[in-house]
């Protein structure tokens, strides 16, 4: 990202923008206020940590909960076992590799990522277009997407006592899920839909093109003949 190609001093701030990735809009929409499913998207990694957030499950399992975990990886089997230990067999569903995640995003009522480290998630885009409110490690490019308290929350990585805190408030408050929901959507709509990247994508060549041509230098693609 920008601050990594900063410290790593690949290019100085003049010398770097941003342009976030996007996704085409959808018609599928949750509802959040209407139920305490939670939905997790990602490969069964280390650096996804789907411990983290089934071990913060465990500390509210007084609560009405499910979960569903989506993705497939050789880190299945150890998330199998944590959850059968600590007895939550039948409250987290492992739905492996699926091709209908809209549609799983659009039944569900918070969406879950635990990871230790991301770029720029597109799955958290994907939970912002459905209407969903997204509890998140504050990682990578992460709080460029979520507003801590507005469209989300956040938490730092590996903090289970503290994912297990915002997950029973949002549990508990049907009214703040759809709230943060509908505040995600209108984000969405906002900077991560097609029509703001491609517009980005322009600004940022034309100013390139723009000061080659000032500096006198061939436009970029052309050889000097």
């Amino acid at each position: 990202d920008q601050v990594l190609a900063r410290t790593q001093r690949v290019a100085g701030p003049l010398r770097t923008t941003v342009v976030h990735n996007a996704l085409p809009d959808s018609d599928l929409r949750a509802c959040p206020s209407q139920g305490t499913r939670l939905l997790m998207v990602a490969r069964f990694a280390p650096p996804k940590d789907h411990l983290t957030l089934v071990r913060a499950l465990h500390r509210i399992r007084q609560l009405p909960w499910a979960l569903d975990l989506v993705g497939d990886g050789e880190g299945t089997g150890a998330v199998r076992d944590q959850v059968r230990a600590l007895g939550l067999a039948d409250r987290v569903h492992f739905l492996g590799f699926r091709e209908d995640v809209p549609e799983l995003l659009a039944r569900s009522h918070v969406f879950v990522l635990s990871s230790r480290w991301e770029g720029f998630p597109i799955s958290i885009l994907e939970a912002m277009r459905a209407g969903l409110p997204v509890v998140c490690s504050r990682v990578g490019g992460v709080d460029e997407a979520v507003e801590h308290g507005r469209t989300g929350l956040l938490f730092g990585p590996g903090e289970v006592e503290v994912l297990a805190e915002q997950l029973q408030r949002l549990l508990t408050r049907p009214e703040e899920r759809a709230a943060m929901g509908r505040r995600g959507r209108a984000r969405f709509e906002e900077r991560f839909t097609l029509e703001p990247m491609l517009r980005d994508t322009v600004r940022v060549y034309s100013q390139v093109l723009g000061e080659r041509h000032t500096r006198g230098e061939q436009p970029l693609g052309l050889a000097a003949g």
